[in-house]
């Protein structure tokens, strides 16, 4: 195993600590999510779980690893976001991690929910997110992850998830641009879930590795067992971000 930094984010940023951070995961019910909260809750974080699925519940161990605690279920719908804006204002960390995998379909129905969920929502999360941040001072406390998956570079034997995960990659590499706050991305590999039964890693494992590199201030964190992406990635990610930088700008 084995963990990679982008060749674009050679200038870390700060030295990240979880301990009594609010952190707000989309997709918690899933299995990243919920590797993601136990992983985080031991950090010290406070947790909040926002979820397209009903009736659910939610127990983590404190950082002490002594009392199993509850923690906040949010439920939301897709294009209804902007109902959970009050609730971001008082959140440190906004976790982007639901997403959708149709396999093999190609209909137009798959095509239209493929991106609707992977991209288009994941985007209206960001966009609400950096609302809340009022000015520059703010800017510096808060923080977007984005799991955009290596399908961003390598086949992931789902040629809609992999278009779909692409897409929110580049916008998220455009968005960067603006520094309106920290935006991380989330490069995994194959981990076994319901999404991807074609997984090799286990979810708690991808889960640690993500909370100790984003503790040492990574803004691309690769976590992967195939060494293409360590070299993939970077160079696909330093032109992208290149390109966009030449031919877009901000609007005033």
């Amino acid at each position: 195993m084995c963990f990679g930094i982008t060749l674009v984010d050679r200038v870390l940023g700060k030295t990240l600590s979880f301990k009594d951070k609010t952190i707000a995961i989309t997709g918690a019910s899933g299995t990243m999510g919920r590797a993601l909260m136990s992983e985080l809750s031991k950090r010290g974080a406070k947790l909040v779980a926002l979820t397209t699925s009903p009736n659910v519940s939610f127990q983590t161990t404190d950082s002490d690893n002594q009392i199993n605690k509850k923690i906040e279920v949010l439920t939301w719908q897709l294009g209804h976001e902007a109902e959970l804006r009050d609730r971001l204002q008082k959140v440190d960390i906004l976790i982007l991690n639901h997403g959708i995998n149709v396999l093999g379909d190609r209909d137009s129905a798959s095509i239209y929910k493929s991106y609707e969920v992977n991209t288009f929502s994941v985007f209206r999360w960001i966009d609400l997110f950096l609302e809340t941040i009022p000015d520059a001072d703010n800017a510096n406390q808060k923080e977007i992850w984005v799991n955009t998956s290596e399908a961003e570079v390598n086949p992931a034997l789902s040629p809609l998830y992999e278009l779909s995960k692409r897409a929110i990659g580049d916008l998220v590499t455009l968005r960067r641009l603006d520094n309106a706050c920290t935006i991380r991305k989330l490069i995994l590999g194959p981990f076994k879930s319901e999404l991807n039964p074609y997984g090799v890693m286990s979810a708690s494992f991808v889960a640690w590795a993500i909370a100790f590199l984003a503790e040492l201030g990574l803004r691309d964190i690769i976590v992967t067992i195939n060494p293409i992406t360590f070299i993939a990635y970077p160079v696909k990610e330093f032109w992208r971000s290149l390109y966009f930088r030449l031919f877009s700008h901000r609007k005033q």
